[in-house]
């Protein structure tokens, strides 16, 4: 079978795969062999796409470039830890009664199938296909966040599904637009098909006014799912509610999924009109996202919703790395793309030990001092929060500051300016709420039932990665990444 279509059917063959067998543990071996393999052929995809700069299957059905290659490697690393992680998180939910043996089946087979779907949106030559993926993947995790089945599990499912719906209508009715302007009077005679391979060799020719109603409209639509403000209000409920896996790879991969649709209107959009209309509204909305995120931060009471708003803020920065238009710019952008991708999970996962510890993610239950009690995952939760405030070594630090003086050398020294004291805002924030409850001494003696391993592969294995690829970037991930910025700033 061609890599493509294997990268697709790998996982969705686990996930139906999964509802054959009965063993929680042969369910969560398949999931994880499914998401090795899926990284592997990343890996081959990675070469491949270097060697040839595009590769297309199906009778171009299926197309990937550096840029949906890229978005390959970060579900497939992604998926792989949640996976390693899922196994011991459900087995410790079990024994606490707190699931069902039926539930976690459904997340076994859920899990895959929003994976597959994820590699459906960044594969998909035609940008119709692409939204019914973007939709397939709303509807595989809603149900993966109403999984625990309690009043508030189902309330931020019934938020996310209603707001993500309306989002995911919107885009819709920009993927009419978009077509609209590509066969409109102004534009080419006639459209062949619908193919982004297409569409981009026209995007000059196709209606001014129509294109720009087509990216609004996608804005929006897209926007949505991606969670930028003030279009975000599911994400800290959805985040929170959900099951850490979920939590994990929601922020990890699932927003930047949709971020990723929209970019692809950015480029048609910037291909058409030749100005910066799309870059700024990428702008203005990405400082919105990245302003609005840290009083959130500083109030919050919930440890996952804390780094939902988290989340926000760093959607936000690759929004404004996008539309500062750079070489510079949108390499970081895209580089703080999967460095955050590395570190937001470790979070989840950390956060999520937490919870099935002290049953609860409210700061004053969980309480100062969790260091005495869950030394492991809070050193590795440190190593994480660390990262994702920006702190060197760890590649944060280096995208952030990558955008920041790509945006001074454009002489954007304003938004510069902007863009540092929302992160400075987000850094003091985030300190001061996770030191409050992981460092000092308990108020009270708390026996933990935990094992020191819980979720630390997982995270080893993510952690890892990121410190390695923040010190050493091998030459052709750095390449792939120069080629996908190439494309975002219309220049393949």
């Amino acid at each position: 079978m061609p890599l493509l279509a294997l990268l697709i059917f790998v996982p969705f063959a686990a996930g139906l795969a999964c509802l054959l067998v009965r063993s929680r543990r042969v369910m969560s071996g398949l999931g994880g062999l499914a998401c090795l393999t899926t990284l592997a052929l990343g890996i081959a995809l990675l070469q491949q796409v270097l060697d040839r700069g595009v590769v297309t299957e199906w009778n171009e059905f299926l197309c990937a470039d550096a840029l949906s290659a890229w978005m390959v490697l970060l579900i497939s690393t992604v998926s792989l830890a949640t996976l390693l992680y899922a196994g011991r998180y459900f087995e410790r939910d079990l024994a606490a009664k707190v699931v069902t043996p039926g539930r976690v089946r459904e997340f076994f087979v859920l899990t895959p199938l929003f994976v597959a779907g994820m590699f459906l949106v960044v594969l998909a030559n035609n940008i119709g296909v692409m939204w019914f993926a973007v939709e397939a993947t709303a509807l595989s995790s809603v149900l993966l966040v109403a999984l625990y089945n309690r009043q508030t599990s189902l309330e931020a499912a019934w938020k996310y599904i209603i707001l993500g719906s309306l989002g995911l209508a919107l885009a819709l009715f920009g993927t009419v637009f978009l077509y609209a302007a590509a066969v409109g009077p102004h534009a080419s005679e006639k459209l062949p098909n619908f193919n982004w391979s297409h569409l981009i060799t026209v995007a000059p020719k196709f209606d001014h006014g129509l294109i720009k109603l087509a990216f609004v409209f996608a804005l929006i639509g897209y926007g949505t799912k991606a969670g930028l403000a003030p279009m975000h209000t599911w994400l800290p409920d959805a985040h929170s509610e959900a099951p850490s896996p979920t939590s994990a790879m929601l922020s990890g991969v699932s927003l930047k999924i949709a971020l990723y649709a929209l970019l692809r209107f950015h480029i048609l959009t910037t291909a058409c009109l030749g100005t910066g209309f799309s870059r700024h509204f990428l702008l203005g909305f990405g400082l919105f996202s990245m302003f609005l995120a840290p009083p959130f931060i500083l109030v919050q009471k919930n440890l996952k919703r804390m780094l939902a708003y988290s989340s926000l803020e760093h959607i936000g920065l690759i929004c404004t790395g996008i539309a500062l238009n750079t070489s510079v710019t949108i390499f970081g952008a895209l580089l703080h793309m999967g460095y955050h991708a590395l570190t937001k999970p470790v979070l989840f996962f950390a956060a999520g030990n937490v919870h099935q510890t002290f049953h609860s993610l409210e700061f004053h239950v969980i309480g100062p001092g969790v260091v005495k009690v869950l030394p492991v995952t809070v050193l590795l939760m440190g190593l994480g929060t660390m990262a994702a405030i920006g702190l060197p070594p760890f590649g944060l630090f280096l995208s952030e500051l990558t955008i920041i003086s790509g945006g001074l050398a454009a002489q954007q020294t304003t938004v510069s300016v902007l863009i540092l004291v929302a992160l400075l805002a987000s850094f003091c924030g985030i300190l001061q709420q996770l030191t409050r409850i992981l460092l000092g001494a308990r108020k009270h003696d708390y026996t933990s039932d935990a094992r020191r391993t819980d979720g630390v592969p997982a995270m080893v294995l993510l952690l890892g990665g990121l410190l390695l690829f923040s010190v050493w970037l091998p030459t052709p991930v750095l390449k792939l990444i120069h080629q996908a910025a190439g494309i975002i700033g219309g220049k393949p």
